[in-house]
C-alpha cells in the first residue's frame, strides 16, 4: 500500500473519532463522549498505581476509547478500514461483551466517571472533598484501612485531572484564534485526540515490526504517556508559545506541577519518570508522544478550518498570535488561511526526523486537501516514497564496518 493511503485512512478515522469530542452525552454540563473517556482513563490510570487491577492498562485504555468510537460510528467497518482492524474489532467485542476482567474493569470506571462527574457538578465550589470520598465509597467499597488510604490517592489524583474537562485549550479562546462557535475543544479532549491518532498511527505503520530500533516502540507505553501528557496543566493551565513563556521556563514550571499533581500515588516515581522522559524525548515512545501531542493540535485547527470556523487573517486583532514577528512575516509571505500559519510554524518540527518522517507528510496532506473530501477523488500533495526497511538494515551494518 502506497505511503498517502496509509495517511488517508489515518486521517479519515481521526475525523471519526472527532466525533468523540463534539457528541455532547451531558447537554447540562456541556461534557462530550470525550470528557467521559478522559475522566476514566485518569481513574484507571490512578486504580493501576495503587492496585494493578489489570496487566495491560495500555490496552485497556486503547479499548475504552475504542467501544465508544464504534457506538459513534456505527457504519465505519474499522476490521476492513485498518490494518489492524481485525485486533481492534476483537479488542471492541471484548469491551462491550463484558468478555474479561478489563471489560469489567472499563464498565466501572466509566460508570464510576458519571457519578462523580454528576456530584462535582451539581455541588460546584460548595463540594466538600469528604462528599466526594463517599460518593466513591459507595460503589469500590473498600475493606480495611489501607485500601481506604488507596482509594483516596485515586480521588484526588481524579478530581486534579477533572479539571481538564473544564480547562478549553488556549488556542481557541479569544485571546488566541478565537475560533467562532459556542464550544471549543477542551485540554482532556485533545488528550483522546492524541490517542486516537496513535492508535491508527501504529495500525498503519506498523512500528512494532520496524527493523530499525530507531522507530521501534511499544503503542502501550505511549498511550499511557499520552492519557497523562497533560497532567501538569491542572496546574498552570494550558501554555502555547505565544503566552511570552520560554520553553526552559515552561518546563520548569511544568515539571514542579508535575511533582505536585501525582501526589502520594504508589506508581509516583514512574509517572513522572514517563513525563519527563516525553519532555525531553529520551525514548523512541516520547518522540512519537510528542508528535502525537503537536501535530494533533494541527489536527483540530485544519478541522476547524475545514468546517469554517475560523475569522478571516484580517479579523484577528486580539489574537496574540500576531504579535510575533514570524507569524507577522508569514502574512507578508502570502499566508492567506489560518492553517498556512499553523503549518508553516509546525513543519519543522518534523521534517528533519529520520525516525518518523509520516508526521511531516500527514501535515503536507493536510495543507492541501480538506479533511472531510480526503477520499473523494485525487489527493493533491504526494508524500515521501516509504524507505525500504531491508536497505536501512544493509546500510546500517555497513555503518559498523568502519
Amino acid at each position: 500500500m502506497e505511503k498517502i493511503d496509509e495517511i488517508k485512512k489515518i486521517l479519515t478515522f481521526y475525523v471519526q473519532a472527532n466525533k468523540l469530542k463534539t457528541t455532547i452525552i451531558d447537554e447540562i454540563n456541556n461534557y462530550s463522549v470525550a470528557d467521559n473517556i478522559f475522566g476514566s482513563m485518569m481513574l484507571a490510570i490512578a486504580m493501576d498505581s495503587e492496585f494493578k487491577e489489570t496487566d495491560n492498562i495500555g490496552k485497556l485504555l486503547r479499548m475504552m476509547l475504542l467501544d465508544d468510537f464504534s457506538k459513534l460510528n456505527p457504519d465505519y467497518n474499522i476490521q476492513d478500514s485498518l490494518k489492524k482492524g481485525k485486533q481492534y474489532k476483537k479488542e471492541i467485542d471484548e469491551a462491550r461483551f463484558l468478555q474479561t476482567k478489563e471489560a469489567k474493569l472499563i464498565f466501572k470506571y466509566k460508570m464510576l466517571d458519571f457519578s462523580l462527574t454528576k456530584l462535582i457538578s451539581e455541588q460546584g465550589n460548595s463540594l466538600e472533598y469528604s462528599d466526594l470520598l463517599k460518593e466513591g465509597f459507595k460503589i469500590l467499597m473498600p475493606k480495611n484501612s489501607l485500601e481506604y488510604s488507596k482509594y483516596e490517592e485515586v480521588f484526588k489524583f481524579y478530581y486534579l485531572n477533572f479539571r481538564l474537562k473544564n480547562k478549553v485549550r488556549s488556542g481557541w479562546d479569544s485571546k488566541h484564534w478565537n475560533i467562532n462557535s459556542e464550544r471549543i475543544e477542551r485540554i482532556s479532549e485533545h488528550v483522546i485526540g492524541t490517542i486516537a491518532l496513535a492508535i491508527a498511527m501504529d495500525s498503519e505503520f506498523d512500528y512494532n515490526e520496524e527493523i530499525d530500533f530507531n522507530r521501534n516502540f511499544k503503542i502501550d507505553k505511549i498511550i499511557k504517556i499520552l492519557s497523562i501528557h497533560e497532567l501538569g496543566a491542572t496546574l498552570i493551565g494550558d501554555i502555547t508559545p505565544f503566552d511570552g513563556v520560554t520553553l526552559i521556563q515552561k518546563k520548569e514550571i511544568e515539571r514542579k506541577a508535575i511533582i505536585d499533581a501525582t501526589g502520594n500515588l504508589s506508581d509516583k516515581k514512574s509517572l513522572i519518570e514517563l513525563l519527563f522522559d516525553f519532555s525531553e524525548q529520551f525514548s523512541n515512545e516520547s518522540k512519537f508522544a510528542h508528535f502525537c501531542d503537536k501535530i494533533e493540535s494541527d489536527l483540530q485547527s485544519k478541522f476547524y478550518q475545514d468546517i469554517g470556523l475560523y475569522r478571516s487573517l484580517d479579523n484577528q486583532s486580539n489574537n496574540c498570535v500576531f504579535e510575533n514577528p514570524k507569524v507577522q512575516q508569514m502574512v507578508k509571505n502570502g499566508a492567506q488561511m489560518a492553517f498556512d500559519i499553523w503549518y508553516d510554524w509546525d513543519i519543522n518540527i518534523y521534517k528533519y526526523s529520520y525516525s518518523f518522517p509520516e508526521f511531516a507528510d500527514m501535515l503536507r496532506v493536510l495543507k492541501d486537501n480538506n479533511l472531510f473530501t480526503l477520499n473523494n477523488g485525487e489527493t493533491k500533495q504526494q508524500v515521501e516514497p516509504s524507505v525500504d526497511k531491508t536497505l536501512t538494515l544493509k546500510l546500517k551494518k555497513d555503518d559498523f564496518k568502519h
